[in-house]
This record gives structure tokens, C-alpha cells and sequence, in this order.
């Protein structure tokens, strides 16, 4: 399924096109750091580690669109992050 390339934010009632450029403020945060994690049931979860951002999504690709969605309704115009950096992150049991 094709995604538009805008983002509501239903908070704000506004919608900003994905694909635009803002200057960040000097000061403003450079990069964004989110943990992603995969559910057991295969969905995918992911937070901000410097922010109260959490979002989740069944695939990747949508995780890395509501990630996107999130950072752009989180910050005030001009200043989101322009770099998100994802950290994935995987648990394993082993058994002795």
C-alpha cells in the first residue's frame, strides 16, 4: 500500500509533507537514537532513548514510517532531528 507523502498530526492539526527540508535552530538536537525491538508476536517496537517517542508497526518499513510520523508530531517545526538513528536490539535464550 502506497503512503502519502504528508504526516498528520492529529495534536496539531496540521499536516507537513514528509519530504521537506527544515533548518534546524542552532542548538537544535542533530540526531535522534531509537532502540528497536522485536515483539514475540513478529511486530516491531521501537523508543526514543532522549525523548518520550514510542511507536510500534507489524514490518520494518512501516516501523521506520511511524518512526518518521512520531519525530516529525514530537518536535516543533524546524526542530526535529534531520538524522534518526536506529539501534536494533536482540534478545536470545540459551539454554545450558
Amino acid at each position: 500500500m502506497a503512503v502519502p507523502p504528508q504526516t498528520l498530526c492529529p495534536d496539531r492539526g496540521n499536516i507537513l509533507p514528509t519530504t521537506a527540508r527544515l533548518v534546524p535552530l542552532e542548538g537544535a538536537m542533530q540526531e535522534i537514537l531509537f532502540v528497536v525491538e522485536e515483539a514475540e508476536d513478529g511486530s516491531f517496537r521501537a523508543s526514543a532513548a532522549a525523548a518520550a517517542i514510542h511507536t510500534e508497526a507489524d514490518t520494518l518499513e512501516d516501523l521506520h514510517r511511524e518512526i518518521r510520523d512520531a519525530v516529525v508530531c514530537h518536535f516543533d517545526p524546524g526542530q526535529a532531528p534531520p538524522l534518526i538513528r536506529l539501534h536494533h536490539v536482540r534478545q536470545e535464550l540459551l539454554a545450558l
